[in-house]
Parts: structure tokens; sequence; C-alpha cells
């Protein structure tokens, strides 16, 4: 059967939907790592957060700050990238589609870094609050924790944070059961007992962010005005607080964890094994 591509094109660029594949942006096609559900999600809310102010963690090869330049036009837009190795092809791809320097990326900033990114978040949009907020970063719980509580705080009423891919761990979870059930001749399973034995970490999954917003948005309604999870994909709405929380909005702890979520090593261990 023919390749058939999944394309959505914006203001003239062409983007293919790939989200297994790592392509770099070129001029008129762009290669987006989101599948067509997480898409669709972004065109909905396009009209509602036209001409905004973004933030974006997690640049890659450039696909999503391309799509999020075109589609919502933001006023200003700034992008993190772990990689302290521009792309160029997103930069040239920049500097033909937006001429007056709205969307700026910065390459080698870790998502978590407590002093640069709030200097950087200062220089860009100065007092003002931000609107739409997207982490696609490391997709680890602690860095993507210390973004959450660091960003969330400087978004405006109405304002939305997502969380994207926050189920991998679980995702290859399931590979490894799958592997197991495929196993006729035991040599996965010896393989599998052979990593376990040299696996010392016991790291925990992302999920468990997505349950303690479960929990902070009960306990803080005013902070957090609604949650909408969809598979991978979670979107924190901000409400309308008078006042500042008088404790962290997420806490994670060893007894939080243990009563939210059951840590579980099996996708280490699994990226051993591919």
């Amino acid at each position: 059967m023919d390749y058939l591509p999944d394309l959505e094109t914006i203001d003239g660029v062409t983007f293919e939907l790939r989200p297994h594949h790592r392509t770099p942006t070129k001029k008129q096609w762009t290669c987006l790592r989101k599948n067509r559900s997480i898409t669709n999600r972004y065109l909905e809310l396009a009209e509602e957060f036209q001409r905004s102010r973004i933030v974006e963690f997690g640049v890659d090869q450039g696909g999503s700050t391309s799509f999020f330049a075109k589609l919502f036009q933001p006023e200003k837009m700034i992008a993190f990238e772990l990689s302290d190795e521009p792309v160029s092809t997103v930069m040239d791809f920049l500097s033909e589609q937006d001429p007056e320097g709205r969307i700026n990326i910065h390459w080698g900033v870790n998502q978590a870094d407590q002093a640069v990114v709030p200097r950087l978040l200062d220089r860009a949009f100065g007092s003002h609050a931000v609107d739409f907020i997207v982490d696609d970063a490391s997709h680890l719980l602690a860095p993507s924790t210390a973004t959450f509580e660091m960003l969330f705080p400087r978004l405006r009423p109405g304002g939305l944070y997502v969380l994207e891919d926050w189920s991998g761990d679980h995702l290859d979870e399931l590979a490894i059961v799958t592997a197991f059930m495929n196993d006729t001749d035991g040599e996965f399973a010896r393989r599998f007992r052979a990593a376990a034995l040299q696996n010392t970490n016991r790291s925990k999954p992302m999920s468990l962010l997505i349950c303690q917003l479960v929990v902070a948005s009960g306990r803080n309604p005013d902070w957090i005005a609604e949650l909408r999870i969809r598979g991978g994909y979670c979107e924190v709405r901000r409400g309308a607080p008078t006042s500042r929380p008088t404790h962290r909005l997420v806490t994670i702890s060893a007894s939080s964890a243990k009563r939210c979520l059951r840590s579980r090593p099996m996708h280490a261990l699994f990226l051993r094994l591919r």
C-alpha cells in the first residue's frame, strides 16, 4: 500500500504530520512531530489564541515552532531548546516567515533553569502575562514539574498550559507486556531479567505530575479552572485567583508518589532492550 501523507497547510506552508520521524523544517514543507488528534486540538485553539504571547519548551528540529508561528501568528513567542546547536533550517524558515522577529529561539537552555528562564521571559514580555505555554521538552517528571511551578503563575487568567507526551513511560510498559506475550522462546524474558539486575534507576513517570494536577485542581480551584486530558495530552487552564496559594500548586514527594501512583522502572529497562 502506498504511503498517504497526513498534511495540514497553513498560510502557504505545508505541515506533514509524522510523530515518529525527526526531519528538519524546510521553507515550504515542515515535518510536524504530532499526531492528528493533537494537531486538531491546536487548530481548535487557533482563534482563541491569535496574536498571543506564547512560550514553547522543546524545539527539536523546529516543526512545532514553525507550526505555532503560522497557526497563532503570535504577538511574541519565545522557545527553549536544551541542545546548544541551532538548527539552520528552522532559523532560515523564521528569517523568511517572520521578518519582524516576533519569534525567538533560545538554544542550550534547560527548561528547569530557574535563573535563565525567568530572565529571558522578563526580557521578552516585561510585566505582561503569558497567554499560552507548551511543554514538549524532556517528558521527565522533575524538570517538567519545575517548569510548571515556575511558569504557570505567569499565565494570564484563562491562559492555557499544555503538557505533551506525558504517557510515554506507560506506552513503553505496554510494549514490554506485549513483548512478553509474544516471547515464545523466552529470549526476551532472559534479556529483560539481565537488564533488571543492572538497572538501579527507579525514576518516577511523568504521569505522576498529571495525577498531582488533578489533586491540585480540587485543592486550588481558583488557580486551576479546568483540566483536559486525552491520551498523552493535557491542558491546564488557569483560573482567576485573588491571592497566591499558601503552598506549592504541585507537590512531588515520596509519600505523595506512593499514594498517587506507583513508581515503575520498567520503561528504563525497555529502552535498554530496544
